[in-house]
This record gives structure tokens, sequence and C-alpha cells, in this order.
């Protein structure tokens, strides 16, 4: 399987839309295989779409992201991973251990808030609910 990473120096990029590269990593959930930087040199979200279909994608980890962008993705059956942050090597420890979907590893914002008295916007990244990424 192919995952990639948006990335910005050894860490997740904090907002794929605009960020310019990619790590993409040949696995087999428990072993990384092949390693490789691609960059991205558009902000269209069809085109960014089809570029990770041409390198054979199957899933995207990355930080906040649009929605036309994320619609875009996985409209190629390419599964989405949003809202993620810390170094690579962190996160692909926690990509392969199946510990993704923990807060540590969440973008500010994209976990329960509120002050304890039912006030407050309660918001988690749906793909984290039910375990899987959006397709």
């Amino acid at each position: 399987m192919k995952l990639a990473l948006s990335v910005f120096k050894d860490s997740i990029a904090t907002v794929f839309d605009s960020s310019d590269q990619l790590l993409i990593l040949e696995t087999d959930r428990s072993s990384i295989t092949k390693r490789e930087t691609v960059r991205i040199d558009t902000t269209d979200p069809n085109r960014r779409a089809a570029k990770l279909r041409e390198q054979g994608v199957a899933g995207l980890i990355c930080g906040a992201i649009s929605r036309p962008m994320q619609a875009a993705i996985a409209s190629l059956g390419i599964a989405v991973y949003p809202f993620i942050r810390g170094t690579v090597e962190e996160v692909l420890a926690a990509y392969q251990s199946n510990r993704l979907g923990q807060d540590a590893f969440s973008l500010p914002g994209c976990r329960g808030r509120g002050d304890g008295r039912g006030k407050g916007r309660r918001f988690r990244c749906r793909w984290r609910q039910n375990g899987s990424g959006y397709r």
C-alpha cells in the first residue's frame, strides 16, 4: 500500500491545501519498504487529487484540509486522515500501531472542547469516531 504524508521539513504540514511536498511511503502497515519525496506544484483540488492517484496513493495523512480538496481526493477512493499533527516519525509510528486517532496527534480544535458545563462547541473529527478515513 502507498501512503502519502503532507510534510514540511520533518513534520506534518499544518495545511495540506498550501503545502508543496509529499512523502510517499510504500508500507505493509508494519514496515516501510520505500520512501520518496514528491513536490506538488498546484493548489487546484482536482489536480492535487490526480497527482495522488498518479502516485498510486491509497491514503493521505495531512494537517488541515479544505472541504473541496478533501472531497476531490476522497472521490478518487483515497482515504484521507485529516487534522493530524506531529513529526513524520511520530505520526508513522502512530499509524503503524493504530494510534493515529489519539488526541496527541490532533490539531487544536479537532477534539472535544467545552468548559465542562455544556458550554462551548464540542467537535470531533468524524474519521476518528468511526476509526476509518473518509472515502
